[in-house]
Formats: C-alpha cells, sequence, structure tokens
C-alpha cells in the first residue's frame, strides 16, 4: 500500500535525522532537533505565502462555488458555514449576509455553464492546497487524470459549510447549545482537514497523519474561532468605519489568511512531530518495520583546535 511506503520512508528519514552529526545547542538535544525541523519546515513550506495563496484563492474560487451552491439551499446558513469555517461569525460582527456581496439568485441564473465555469475555476483553490501537501510531504502532486479529486475537495468544502452553517440550530438547546454547536464544529473541521490531504495526495499518507493533521488544524480553528469573537467585531467595526465595505473585504481575507496560515501550520507541526525521535514520533509514524528499532547513534562532535 502506498501509505506504508510512505511509513517507512517517513522513519528512514526520522532514523537519517537521528543520526546526522549536531553542532550546537538546538540540534544537541531530541527536543531541539524537532524545534529545529519545525522552524526550517515553516521556512520551506514558504508559510507566509502559501498562507496568503490560499486566502485570497478561497475567496475568488470557493466562495463563488458556495454562492452557486447556495442557491440550492438556505442562503444565509451556506454564507455563514463559509465564513465560519475561517472563525468568522457573521453574525457576531454585526455584519450582514448581504454586506459581504452576497445577493439573493437562482440556479437559472447562473445557468448549467456559469455553474460548471465556477466549478472549473475554483479547482485553482484545490490545486494549490496539493502543492502546499506536496512540498511539504514530498509526495507527487496530482496529475490532470486525477481531476476529480479537485472538484471532490471543493464539494467537501461546499459540504462542510452547509454542516457548519446548520449546527447553529444547536446553540438553542437550552443550557449546553453553544457547547453543542462548538463540538459539531469541531468534528467538521477534523472530518475536511483530515479528508482534503487524503485526496490531494492520493492515500500516500498514512491514517495515523491524517488524522493528526485533522485534529491540529481543527484546535487551531477553534482557538481562531475563540479569538475572532473577541477580536474581529473591533476590526470590522474599525475597517468599516474607515472604508466602508472594501474595509470589510480586506478584514476578511486577512482573516483567512490567518486561518490559512492555520492549516498550513498544522501540516508543517505534523510532519515535524511524525519525524520525532520519541514515542510521539513513533506513534505518528506507525509499525514501519525494525528502523525505529535502531539505536540512535552518538552525535559526532568535533575539536576544531
Amino acid at each position: 500500500m502506498r501509505s506504508s511506503k510512505f511509513t517507512v520512508a517517513l522513519a528512514r528519514e526520522a532514523l537519517a535525522a537521528r543520526s546526522e552529526s549536531a553542532q550546537g545547542w538546538l540540534r544537541g538535544t531530541a527536543a531541539g532537533r524537532t524545534a529545529q525541523r519545525v522552524l526550517s519546515g515553516f521556512a520551506e513550506a514558504e508559510w507566509a505565502d502559501r498562507s496568503m495563496t490560499l486566502a485570497a484563492q478561497s475567496f475568488t474560487s470557493v466562495l463563488p462555488v458556495a454562492i452557486v451552491a447556495s442557491t440550492l439551499g438556505d442562503r444565509g446558513a451556506f454564507t455563514r458555514g463559509f465564513f465560519d469555517q475561517f472563525g468568522i461569525d457573521v453574525d457576531g460582527v454585526a455584519v450582514g449576509v448581504d454586506s459581504v456581496g452576497i445577493e439573493e439568485s437562482s440556479f437559472a441564473a447562473f445557468g448549467i455553464v456559469g455553474a460548471l465555469m465556477v466549478l472549473i475555476g475554483g479547482t485553482s483553490f484545490a490545486r494549490a492546497l496539493g502543492r502546499m501537501y506536496g512540498r511539504i510531504w514530498k509526495v507527487p502532486t496530482l496529475r490532470l487524470t486525477s481531476w476529480w479529486r479537485w472538484i471532490a475537495v471543493l464539494l467537501s468544502m461546499g459540504s462542510a459549510a452547509a454542516l457548519i452553517g446548520a449546527a447553529r440550530v444547536l446553540s438553542g438547546v437550552p443550557y449546553l447549545g453553544a457547547w453543542l454547536t462548538m463540538g459539531a464544529q469541531f468534528a467538521v473541521w477534523v472530518t475536511l482537514w483530515t479528508l482534503i490531504p487524503y485526496l490531494l495526495t492520493e492515500q500516500r499518507l498514512s491514517v495515523r497523519v491524517l488524522w493528526a493533521m485533522g485534529v491540529t488544524t481543527a484546535v487551531g480553528l477553534a482557538v481562531l474561532r475563540a479569538v475572532g469573537n473577541v477580536a474581529l467585531p473591533i476590526a470590522m467595526e474599525s475597517s468599516e468605519t474607515k472604508f466602508g465595505a472594501l474595509g470589510l473585504v480586506f478584514t476578511a481575507i486577512g482573516w483567512m489568511f490567518v486561518a490559512y496560515g492555520i492549516v498550513v501550520g498544522a501540516a508543517v507541526l505534523t510532519k515535524a512531530f511524525a519525524l520525532d525521535e520519541g514515542p510521539i514520533g513513533r506513534l505518528l509514524r506507525g509499525p514501519a518495520g525494525p528502523l525505529d528499532d535502531v539505536p540512535a547513534t552518538a552525535p559526532a562532535h568535533t575539536d576544531p583546535h
């Protein structure tokens, strides 16, 4: 299986990192080497560039798909669900659904051809995500023959938006409403960000790694949502006062940059800890044969004098 080959390759990479000579205080300990992998991983993944690219393409590619999908159901729920994925509570920031530029429409207004063009154009976002995962995990990106996986990613995000929007009905449950809503949204985030890399890497990553990325991403987005409940109303009000509707758009894109920074960062962190020499790394890599049983060689220190 591809995932088995990946697990072996990951174990070999961990063994190589563990066996190479360590110079300096950062690479002198297992924790230091993991920290070094995190820092180098962010640099190699071009974290800021990737995050901004994904944020911009999500706004220009995925949002139109959500608009088309919303013509088949509750427009407000779809819109709120779309922004909820990035920690933006449209109701909480006192910005109506109409303020984000989505107006009442029908499927007939788009037409079948128009809807297909929007869907095809939206694959640029999925391709960008695939390149990000390929770069971090050093796996091949999708070929054109696997085009359906890009479409599946878009449909998955649309479905997640619908589910997150629908989860708002749980807030009406006495006493437990807020917790149930948060739990449902967290479950959607975990499933979505486990499924997306699974699709875009053609099952090359192991199940443990996929779920670790999903949970890490969901935790980050949950924290972002909590911060957004406090910070976003202030930022949105200030932007709208100074720049009007344009300020709202820039604030939303900026917040989505942070959200996709979490997505990229979750992949980097998972990769770094999957190469860890301790129990966390072995847990993430899973059984990989005798490779992990090879004792680490002592770091070679050379005296320049």
